[in-house]
């Protein structure tokens, strides 16, 4: 097992042997439920500590123009944004990623990590260097614009591209697309939100091209799910413009829940907002996307008893735990999809038949799907993931899990 990176290496405490055995020991495995569900590894003992590749397994980080050829070796190209202003996002990805390759005990995998400096340019050079490099995969980029400028080159090797946009217009072909779509998001919240008798919904969503594809997934839940949306608002974040916007919408309200598509401050001002003019629990239910996973949520009282769709918690705390002690550091928010995407290629990998690409179409779209570190997910032909969401609610002290996550997905529904 090899990585090799084309940026700076990650610098990592050395595992002891024990530990190093421990790990290759919890590495994921098949499962059959009942046909193959593969499984990422989530219950790797919590004393594991990071292993810089050295030695046999693996030498010193290398550039990938160096990495010799060996026998039965399935390379893995990983872009991401090592260098400018993404830097510190990218640098957390790799961290994981690097996780993932060496709890996956799988020794003929090798990772080449190419920097895209954030920048579409920067992708489309990073994506050359990666088949010139005879990369099997390509896991990666993160923006919407750097997956556009690397999916032709790479169609054009026959290299499928496990990508970190939520843009679905970048999906499709060989391009799928590991991350959290907002389209599936708002199906769940409402979904949830209608069976529990708030089908009648107000959208506040941001004055954009975010927020006109909110409310267009919002009424297409709507239809699905037996709901109605009532009432729509976008909002600018000058805090004079909020409120106007907030005041006509709460007029007369003939909403019983609304959809608030925001975060941070913002989250909080709109919160505080509505609950000025009368719109407030326990007489409406707030809603939400995974941007309120944000612990300073639960300070704002107003949201307290809101419903968001999200992973759930206790799943996506065992990655983070693990990330903190091998790192010392939190992880990214977007880290543990890097995790996912390099711990299912060694899954595939671990799987394949000698001298066969591990990487089809047909492996990828598994209709059983995998179990990642924010539970279950499968591609669908489309290029788009589907995932097992689960429903959480802002408590005081916590999120706490009202509706938990589906444990596996219904054959025939890819």
């Amino acid at each position: 097992m090899t990585v090799a990176y084309a940026g700076l290496p990650i610098k990592t405490p050395a595992m002891t042997g024990a530990a190093a055995a421990r790990a290759a020991g919890a590495a994921f495995a098949a499962l059959r439920r009942p046909v193959a569900l593969l499984v990422v590894a989530l219950a790797l003992a919590l004393a594991l500590a990071a292993c810089a590749p050295k030695g046999k397994p693996g030498s010193a980080a290398k550039p990938p123009e160096r990495v010799a050829d060996q026998a039965g070796e399935i390379r893995v190209a990983l872009l991401l944004p090592l260098s400018g202003r993404y830097a510190a996002v990218g640098a957390s990805m790799e961290n994981a990623a690097h996780m993932a390759v060496m709890e996956s005990g799988n020794r003929d995998l090798t990772v080449l990590s190419f920097d895209t400096g954030g920048t579409a340019k920067g992708a489309a050079a990073a994506a050359r260097k990666a088949i010139a490099a005879r990369a099997r995969l390509i896991v990666g980029p993160l923006f919407r614009e750097a997956v556009a400028a690397v999916r032709r080159p790479a169609a054009r090797a026959r290299i499928n591209v496990l990508a970190f946009s939520n843009s679905e217009s970048v999906a499709g072909g060989n391009v799928f697309l590991l991350s959290f779509l907002l389209r599936q998001q708002v199906d769940r919240i409402v979904r949830y939100a209608a069976v529990n008798g708030f089908a009648e919904i107000g959208v506040l969503a941001p004055a954009s091209a975010t927020g006109e594809r909110i409310v267009m997934y919002a009424e297409a839940a709507a239809q699905r799910h037996g709901a109605e949306i009532r009432r729509t608002a976008f909002y600018s974040g000058r805090i004079a413009d909020m409120r106007k916007h907030v005041e006509t919408f709460a007029e007369e309200p003939d909403y019983r829940a609304v959809l608030i598509h925001a975060g941070g401050d913002d989250l909080r001002s709109l919160a505080g907002l509505l609950a000025f003019n009368d719109v407030l629990p326990p007489d409406y239910r707030f809603l939400g996307t995974s941007r309120w996973n944000d612990p300073s949520v639960r300070a704002e009282r107003h949201l307290r008893g809101g419903w968001f769709a999200a992973p759930a918690p206790d799943i996506s705390a065992r990655f983070a735990e693990r990330y903190e002690q091998v790192f010392k550091a939190k992880p990214d928010r977007f880290s543990s999809m890097a995790y996912d995407a390099i711990a299912l290629a060694a899954a595939l990998a671990k799987q394949a038949q000698p001298k066969r690409n591990p990487f089809t179409r047909r492996a990828l779209t598994d209709p059983n799907g995998f179990l990642g570190t924010d539970g279950i997910f499968r591609f669908r032909e489309n290029g788009l993931i589907e995932r097992g969401l689960a429903v959480l609610e802002v408590r005081r002290s916590r999120f706490e899990t009202i509706d938990p996550p589906p444990d596996s997905f219904a054959i025939g529904t890819n």
